[in-house]
């Protein structure tokens, strides 16, 4: 099966399951205007599954054999692949699998071969559900247009149960959306953000801090930049973007359609690599700021469980696409990303802006490193730690001391220059936002 190239991963509320599809999106504009809201884009989603469904279970089906064309069934094994497409949780927690939130597959033992389902009552099934979310979502627009005085009980009770669901209750400001920035820091905070999902398009050569606990996060369009994300409890996506740094602590990331981005992740489920992308790297989570534990906490993110590495490419790259993919040329599988060397592997520091504010209890990196890279880091601190001692000790006469000392402050002041350029910057940004 085919992945389509837009394509995203995203949350959508049915009684009490909560489905993430990784289905197709809106077309989007580079207007910021044009940016679709987030109950749009589920209902757009869940209009492509509900259309497509039919062809993913016969994709996946056997055929019984003597009762005709129309007669198939679906193991256990074909039927957890849907699992790339759809995730459940049941009255806030995640569901191990996509089986064990079934009817039919439900407490199946590994160790006895599952009994085959027919494809039709999987599909009656999964149809069921999508048109459930349907009308969950539908009453969630028409609760927000007719506004809260409207709204009748049962909506009010399909309110509480998805808060309930989603953990960081949602923001009724709506997404925040960060759009154009160039040549700058920016920070928000979860005073700003909490709750909320994010979209960040069309930034360059700019450091953006968003340090919050998140519902959803999208980066589009950006280059030359470094976005650190703080806990996106839902998904990350990240599409057309070329040289970007994403830090992120999610449960889930997608990226599509990306060109030399290195991506540092804390993530419990694996990276979806979808479209055409050129020179990916993924690395282990690097970083750190005082609230990052609790705002995890907040969002359901587990620190012990980081899949980084094991970064699954999905669908081929589209031969009608004539940017990426010129005439005459063979379908293709998507590229999927390499490693950091551990070597090249370091530190990302967050700076503390508003010194004086109740800091947090997260002292370190909460996502354990793994072996090698915790090895260079150790190695590269002992180094350090030697080079100093040895400054201390080694006899200079006081000319070649003068010079050593000169040399360290003017690489300090250029430092210190940059970061007083770019602090300056940060709180009239801040400031205009406030």
């Amino acid at each position: 099966m085919t992945i389509p190239k837009q394509c995203k991963v995203h949350g959508l509320k049915s009684n009490n399951c909560y489905f993430a599809v990784f289905c197709v999106g809106l077309v989007r504009s580079n207007s910021r205007r044009f940016m679709p809201s987030p109950a749009d884009e589920e209902a757009h989603q869940l209009s492509y599954l509900q259309k497509h469904i039919a062809n993913i279970i016969s994709l996946l089906a056997d055929p019984v054999v003597g009762e005709g064309d129309e007669s198939s069934v679906l193991s256990l094994e074909s039927f957890e692949h849907i699992g790339f497409l759809l995730h459940f949780c049941d009255k806030g927690s995640d569901v191990p699998s996509l089986s064990q939130a079934t009817p039919f597959f439900k407490n199946s033992n590994p160790d006895i071969p599952a009994v085959l389902v027919p494809a039709s009552e999987v599909h009656d099934w999964l149809l069921k559900k999508i048109a459930s979310a349907m009308e969950s979502i539908s009453d969630r627009i028409s609760g927000k247009e007719n506004g809260p005085s409207n709204a009748s009980g049962q909506e009010a009770a399909t309110v509480v149960t998805c808060e309930a669901l989603n953990k960081v209750p949602s923001n009724d400001r709506g997404p925040c959306i960060i759009d154009g920035v160039s040549k700058t820091s920016l920070f928000k905070q979860a005073s700003d953000l909490k709750g909320r999902s994010v979209k960040v398009a069309n930034c360059h050569d700019s450091v953006i801090y968003l340090l919050a606990p998140l519902r959803y996060a999208t980066v589009y369009g950006c280059s030359d930049s470094t976005i650190v994300l703080g806990a996106a409890g839902k998904a990350v996506r990240v599409e057309h973007c070329e040289r970007v740094h994403v830090i992120a602590a999610t449960k889930r990331i997608c990226i599509a359609n990306c060109r030399e981005c290195v991506f540092y992740l804390g993530v419990n489920h694996r990276p979806l690599i979808v479209g055409d992308n050129h020179k990916l790297q993924v690395a282990p989570y690097n970083t750190f700021y005082s609230h990052l534990e609790e705002h995890m906490t907040e969002v359901g993110i587990v620190p012990t469980i980081n899949r980084w590495n094991e970064s699954l490419a999905l669908g081929a790259v589209d031969p009608h696409d004539s940017l990426s993919h010129p005439t005459g040329a063979s379908d293709k599988q998507s590229e999927s990303a390499s490693c950091v060397d551990p070597n090249q592997f370091t530190n990302f520091l967050i700076p503390n802006w508003f010194v004086g504010e109740a800091l947090g209890s997260t002292k370190d990196n909460p996502f354990p490193l793994p072996d090698a890279y915790m090895a260079v880091q150790q190695t590269s601190l002992k180094s350090l730690e030697e080079t100093r001692q040895s400054l201390r000790e080694t006899p200079l006469e006081d000319n070649r001391k003068r010079e050593l000392t000169t040399a360290f402050h003017m690489h300090f002041k250029d430092w210190l220059y940059g970061i007083f350029i770019e602090s300056i910057t940060f709180y009239f940004i801040y400031s205009v936002g406030h």
